[in-house]
């Protein structure tokens, strides 16, 4: 019982753990709070060229913004959600390097749940710990994941700039060797019509 009560938690973290691609337009998702006072945590890693060239919005459905963190890499936003709506997690770039977002949210909080713990017996206690190890582990893992892939590309990227310039340089190496031989055997050509013309 307890296996599948662990495997139900792992897949309630997966669904909830998402990567974007970000650039200078806003990229916002949406959670809605179902009751007042509820907190909501925002866990999150930013992959590529200038990683911490990144701004992070909590705001509500009337865009007033809660919190704003900008400069950050990594980390994880807390935000009390005192009123019961919709609210929007937005993700921009400052810049215009490619960049990888990975994160997750959770509405209720671990604050939340840290205030209550005293209420649970045992094996709750123990079941929450689990709980917290398997979000951290899923996070590091994907977050893992989203960095190799976006230094792949950033490598594939520059491996095609040079390849593009080093064939550039042999055409123009090609192209200045071309215009020599023409030179040298316009040169030498008309020497010989000029020694031929004075016998």
């Amino acid at each position: 019982m307890r296996i599948y009560t662990l495997i139900l938690i792992c897949l309630i973290n997966i669904g909830y753990s998402l990567s974007i691609q970000i650039n200078n337009n806003p990229t916002c998702f949406y959670v809605k709070s179902n009751e007042n006072h509820c907190q909501l945590i925002v866990n999150f890693q930013v992959s590529g060229m200038d990683e911490d060239k990144t701004e992070i919005i909590i705001k509500s459905e009337n865009a007033d913004q809660l919190l704003q963190k900008t400069n950050g890499k990594e980390g994880s936003l807390k935000q009390t959600l005192n009123e019961l709506g919709t609210y929007f997690i937005c993700f921009r770039s400052l810049n215009r390097s490619y960049k990888t977002v990975s994160f997750d949210f959770d509405l209720d909080g671990d604050d939340k749940e840290y205030a209550q713990s005293e209420q649970f017996n045992q094996m709750s206690k123990e079941l929450s710990r689990t709980n917290r190890n398997f979000q951290s582990i899923y996070r590091n893992q994907n977050w893992i994941t989203d960095r190799e892939n976006s230094h792949k590309i950033i490598l594939e990227n520059t491996q095609n700039s040079i390849y593009l310039c080093g064939i550039a340089k042999i055409g123009v190496l090609i192209l200045i060797t071309v215009m020599q031989t023409i030179f040298v055997y316009k040169f030498f050509k008309g020497i010989d019509v000029s020694s031929h013309s004075s016998c």
